[in-house]
C-alpha cells in the first residue's frame, strides 16, 4: 500500500522528503526501489522516525502501518508530537470514538495542542461511508441499511493477511472468534460512522464471525504459503447496530485469499422510502485505497487541529492538479 502511495504522491506533485520503514530489506535503499517504481527518488528509507519528522519537518506524514489503533498510537502520537498532520489506512482509524475511545480522546488532545490534524481514510471513506451517507439522503424513510462488502488479503501485505487468521486451522480460528479480547472489525467502525453521520443514537451492537474455509488447497502470494483444504483463507464479519430512533444497520464484510477469477464486492441497499440499491461489482479495491488516501492529504492539511474523521472533512473531490494547488492559502 506504501508502495502504490508513493508513486499516485509523486504523480500528484508531492515532494517526499524521507521514509521510514523497520523492514531491514527495505532500510538504506532509496524509496524508487523500494516502491518498485523503476526510477531513483534521492530519498533512503530510514528506521527512526522520530529523527525524520524532527529534522525534515514534513507537512503530512502518511502512514501505512497495522489496522487497529493500539498498535498505530505511538506512530500517530510521535507526528503530532512533531506537530506533523498525519493520514492513515488503519481502518479503524476511520471513526475509533467508539471502540477506543480513550486512545483517540488522548491523540485528539495531543493534535489540538500541537496544532495538527490527524485523519484515517481508505476504501471505507467513499465506498462504505460517504456513498452511502449520500444515498441516504434521496431517502424520505430509512428503515434499514444493509451492506455487503469484500475484498483479498492477499492485496494489502502480510500484516492484514495474520489479521484475518490466514492459514489458521478452524479450530484455531474458533479460539479467536470466541475470545474476549479480539480488535474491533472493520466494519463496526463503519457503521459507527454512518449511525454518527445521521445524528442517530446507538440502542445495541451486535457482531458474528464465520471463517472462510479453503474448499480446496490454496496459494496466499502475500504469506507465500499453500493453504490445505479445510483451513481459513480469511473470515467474514457480520455488525449489526440498531438505534433508539429505529433504522438498523448491518454490515457482512468478507476478507479472504481469493480464489482465481473473484472480485472485489460492494453492495448497499436501503429498505425503507423508497428502497434503494447501489452496487459496484468489481471494485479495484487496493488501489482505490490509496487514490482516497492521496487525494485526502489536502483536506487533512487544511482541516481544524484534533483528531478529524472524514464525516466533518469535505467531500472527497477528483484531484486534476498538483495536490499543492488544493492547500488553503
Amino acid at each position: 500500500m506504501g508502495a502504490i502511495a508513493t508513486r499516485l504522491m509523486l504523480e500528484q506533485g508531492v515532494e517526499i522528503v524521507g521514509a521510514i520503514s523497520q523492514s531491514p530489506s527495505k532500510v538504506g535503499r532509496d524509496l524508487g526501489d523500494v516502491a518498485g517504481l523503476g526510477v531513483k527518488t534521492n530519498v533512503l528509507v530510514e528506521s527512526d522516525a522520530a529523527a525524520v519528522l524532527g529534522a525534515r519537518a514534513p507537512d503530512i506524514a502518511v502512514v501505512t502501518v497495522s489496522s487497529y489503533l493500539a498498535e498505530m498510537y505511538e506512530h500517530l502520537r510521535l507526528c503530532a508530537d512533531n506537530r506533523v498532520n498525519a493520514v492513515t489506512l488503519a481502518e479503524e482509524a476511520l471513526y475509533p470514538w467508539r471502540t477506543s475511545p480513550v486512545l483517540t480522546a488522548q491523540l485528539d488532545a495531543l493534535a489540538r495542542e500541537r496544532g495538527v490534524t490527524i485523519t484515517g481514510t481508505g476504501q471505507q471513506d467513499v465506498y462504505w461511508v460517504n456513498l452511502v451517507a449520500l444515498m441516504m439522503g434521496t431517502a424520505h424513510r430509512v428503515d434499514e441499511v444493509v451492506g455487503r462488502v469484500s475484498w483479498n488479503v492477499d492485496d494489502y501485505g502480510p500484516e492484514v493477511a495474520r489479521d484475518q487468521h490466514v492459514g489458521e486451522s478452524v479450530e484455531t480460528f474458533a479460539r479467536f472468534a470466541a475470545g474476549a479480547d479480539r480488535p474491533p472489525t472493520f466494519g463496526r467502525n463503519t457503521l459507527d460512522a454512518l449511525v454518527a453521520g445521521s445524528g442517530l443514537r446507538v440502542a445495541s451492537i451486535e457482531n458474528t464471525t464465520r471463517a472462510a474455509v479453503a474448499e480446496s488447497e490454496m496459494y496466499s502470494s502475500t504469506l507465500d504459503i499453500k493453504i490445505p483444504t479445510g483451513h481459513v483463507v480469511g473470515f467474514t464479519d457480520i455488525d449489526t447496530i440498531r438505534t433508539v430512533e429505529g433504522p438498523v444497520f448491518a454490515l457482512e464484510m468478507t476478507g479472504s485469499v481469493y480464489k482465481e477469477g473473484q472480485g472485489d464486492i460492494n453492495d448497499w441497499e436501503i429498505h425503507g422510502e423508497p428502497d434503494l440499491r447501489v452496487v459496484n461489482p468489481a471494485v479495484p479495491t487496493q488501489v482505490t485505497t490509496c487514490t482516497q488516501l492521496v487525494n485526502r492529504i489536502p483536506d487533512v492539511i487544511n482541516a481544524a487541529p484534533g483528531f478529524v474523521t472524514v464525516d466533518q472533512l469535505p467531500p472527497l473531490r477528483y484531484r486534476p492538479f498538483p495536490l499543492g494547488a488544493y492547500l488553503a492559502r
